[in-house]
């Protein structure tokens, strides 16, 4: 692996350097502490070094500037791994136990008193709660044109599959699951029905390289068995999560069959909002006049670049979609909220003010507007976490009207 030359180039991007002031939780003491040039064991313990390089939101925005290429998400992910705590076995719980049941533990999370909940727990519950069925937002958007033709000349001969992830095949299933669906059918998709998991990001993150792996495999078991169809997929972390699969640099033998069915993988998964690219709607009755639009750290991008999500919903909301100049990190960070939520609060605080300050949002609301989109899981959570009184967070999907 690369190793760090202190150039600094890396600090510009970090939110938790941002937030905090704090270099000793920048991606470059990261890179110094946990890469191949170690520390000096005579004035450093390990468990030290690893409970201070694990503090980290695993963005990825580092490794974008690094001229050197190396990735600090890596490094704290292998760190978290050779010093496991409870909190990990907790995480792995969560995302591996948890999922078939996330709706009812959601419900759960709304019943529960705050003061019943401990401090290591406040901020994941809460973003819990935010999924709560029956939460989230009204459907006031209505798609009126789709490129049926564009998508046709390019993929009439694939079957396509919906990766739902675990919020969108758990408790968000009846919005975000079902919308994806049926855009999908109206753009003239050939829909076919293959049952993933968790698209394995979040474990590897939390430095859980095992179960990663395990649920790695059995996704692509799923694709292959389906007859490696088309992939849509509609959370920005899940898009990440399964382009790392076959990323650059990773010996693709150990998941695919050869270098051939990886490429397959890499050419068949698309977000759903590059497949719904030049789409036009109408807002409906109960539309907001400005809709905020939070943009994720591993946003998917269109072939000649920009934010897929973004492109789309600009399309199909015009002057009503507001947009920081720059995005900020929501803070989220994975298993992160169990292991540091203060600070996962204080990155949540500034992406907040950062959605404040979006051009045009104080021509019609002196706070943040009041509902927010983005395209990421992830995000959702967090944002519904931390989200100032009165603002409505969710996705994209959510606000699609089907009737």
């Amino acid at each position: 692996m690369a190793e760090c030359v202190l150039c600094g180039c890396c600090l510009a991007g970090c939110p938790l350097l941002a937030a905090t002031g704090r270099e000793e939780l920048s991606p470059r003491a990261k890179a110094l502490l946990a890469g191949p040039s170690k520390w000096d064991a005579a004035l450093l313990r390990e468990t030290d070094v690893a409970a201070l390089t694990t503090l980290c939101l695993a963005c990825g925005r580092c490794e974008k500037l690094c001229p050197q290429g190396v990735k600090v998400p890596q490094l704290v992910a292998a760190m978290r791994a050779a010093h496991p705590d409870f909190r990990q076995w907790l995480w792995k719980q969560w995302i591996t136990r948890l999922g078939p049941c996330w709706s009812l533990a959601a419900r759960g999370a709304a019943l529960l008193p705050e003061s019943f909940v401990p401090a290591s727990l406040g901020l994941a519950l809460k973003g819990l709660k935010g999924l709560r069925p029956g939460g989230g937002l009204d459907p006031w958007l209505r798609v009126t044109d789709l490129p049926e033709a564009a998508f046709a000349a390019k993929y009439a001969d694939h079957e396509v599959a919906v990766f739902d992830g675990c919020v969108g095949r758990g408790p968000r299933a009846s919005s975000w699951g079902e919308n994806a669906r049926y855009l999908l059918r109206e753009l003239g998709a050939r829909l076919i029905d293959v049952k993933f998991g968790c698209c394995g990001s979040t474990l590897g993150v939390a430095g859980l390289p095992g179960e990663q792996r395990d649920t790695r495999r059995a996704n692509i078991d799923a694709w292959r068995s389906a007859g490696r169809p088309l992939l849509a997929v509609y959370c920005a972390t899940c898009v990440k999560g399964l382009s790392d699969y076959a990323a650059p640099g990773t010996d693709v033998t150990e998941l695919f069959a050869d270098a051939a069915e990886a490429e397959l993988w890499t050419r068949g998964m698309m977000p759903l909002s590059a497949l719904l690219a030049g789409a036009r709607g109408r807002v409906t009755s109960g539309a907001p006049d400005v809709v905020g639009y939070h943009q994720p750290c591993h946003a998917a991008q269109l072939p000649g670049g920009g934010d897929a999500d973004q492109a789309l919903l600009h399309g199909l909301l015009n002057s009503r979609l507001r947009a920081p100049e720059k995005s900020a990190c929501c803070g989220f960070g994975g298993i992160l909220q169990l292991t540091a939520p203060d600070l996962s609060t204080r990155v949540g605080a500034a992406c907040w003010a950062n959605l404040e300050g979006a051009p045009g949002s104080g021509d019609a609301l002196e706070a943040a507007p009041a509902s927010v989109l983005t395209g990421c899981s992830g995000c959702v959570m967090q944002l519904s976490a931390t989200a100032p009184a009165g603002v409505r967070v969710g996705h994209w999907l959510e606000v699609i009207r089907r009737d």
